[in-house]
């Protein structure tokens, strides 16, 4: 019953998949048009790691959500493993970027308008909740990839067309 449940959402581990990959190149372009600038600054670069993070996060939840034959609890332990790690390599450069002296203006909005926390706790809560055997955690994969995709999206514009500034 739980591989059936889990099942019903391929389509949704596709678009996600293809997305994430689709926006981690968007990134990586649009980080390597101001190459010269985020390069001289710390700060810059751990964001632009923790926007690349938020992007393969989502590549990863899609790719184990569309694992055949496993039950919710294998599931719901990929995905608390998956947030400990990301947790652990967003802290880092977080910790990274906080160190320069002279963070950069877009560092700073970056900083504030970060999602990496809600989408982390969503995949977490999303990990519990189908760990315990209810299927309605799927649900939570739904916000969390919105968040991610939304906050990455919005982070690789700033990198566009604010870095000139």
């Amino acid at each position: 019953m739980e591989t059936v449940a889990l099942e019903r959402w391929t389509d949704f581990a596709v678009v996600v998949g293809g997305a994430s990959a689709a926006l981690t190149g968007l990134l990586f372009v649009a980080i390597s048009i101001n190459v010269g600038t985020i390069g001289r600054s710390i700060s810059l670069r751990s964001r632009g790691g923790q926007t690349l993070v938020l992007f393969v996060v989502t590549l990863v939840v899609s790719i184990v959500l569309a694992v055949p034959d496993q039950g919710f609890r294998a599931f719901g332990v990929e995905l608390l493993v998956l947030v400990a790690i990301a947790g652990a390599g967003l802290l880092a450069l977080d910790r990274r970027a906080k160190r320069e002296a002279q963070t950069p203006a877009l560092a700073r909005t970056l900083d504030y308008a970060s999602p990496n926390v809600a989408t982390l706790l969503l995949i977490a809560a999303a990990g519990v909740v189908v760990l315990t055997g209810h299927g309605w955690g799927l649900y939570l994969l739904v916000l969390s990839t919105v968040v991610a995709i939304v906050g990455g999206v919005a982070n690789a514009w700033l990198f566009l067309t604010q870095l000139g500034e």
